[in-house]
């Protein structure tokens, strides 16, 4: 503890005396209330014991907000792209858009040949645009499982496997 915060003069645990405008200062640019307490020389709970900490303490805080929202602002004005977005997110409920396309295939053997033609079409059209279209086998009674180390072989039924 600091000594220059103490008061003597009674009897009994000296008096400690907390600087309210460093404490307010400190508030401002959004210090905890434990690093506060370090910097004045005190323990929280001390400081909390005190009634006019929760005063200082919101007023510093506020302030510090409302300068950095400022800030944001006089940035985002002055063509900050980077600034504007966020700010759009955050208080005109803006968002990133992201399409998600998903289908719901039937099982491979009962596709006709027609439609597994076309979805062959899609899946080379897709490997060109760099999209990961990693082939999963499909069994018969549609259980999913990865390749083994073979390409996926897309043959009509024999009339034998039926």
């Amino acid at each position: 503890m600091a000594t220059e915060n103490l008061i003597k003069g009674k009897p009994g645990r000296p008096k400690i005396v907390i600087d309210w405008e460093l404490v307010q200062k400190l508030a401002h640019i959004q210090c905890t209330q434990a690093e506060i307490a370090s910097t004045v020389g005190v323990s929280v709970d001390t400081l909390h014991r005190h009634p006019e900490f929760a005063e200082v303490y919101k007023r510093g805080a506020e302030g510090g907000r409302k300068s950095l929202r400022r800030m944001q602002f006089e940035s985002a004005t002055k063509g900050n792209v980077v600034m504007q977005i966020w700010l759009g997110k955050q208080y005109l409920g803006q968002a990133d858009k992201q399409l998600v396309d998903t289908r719901v295939v039937r099982g491979l053997t009962d596709l006709t040949d027609e439609e597994l033609q076309h979805l062959i079409g899609e899946a080379k059209a897709a490997v060109g645009t760099g999209i990961d279209v990693t082939a999963l086998e499909v069994s018969a009674d549609a259980e999913f499982r990865e390749p083994q180390d073979e390409p996926l072989r897309i043959a009509p039924a024999e009339e034998n496997d039926q």
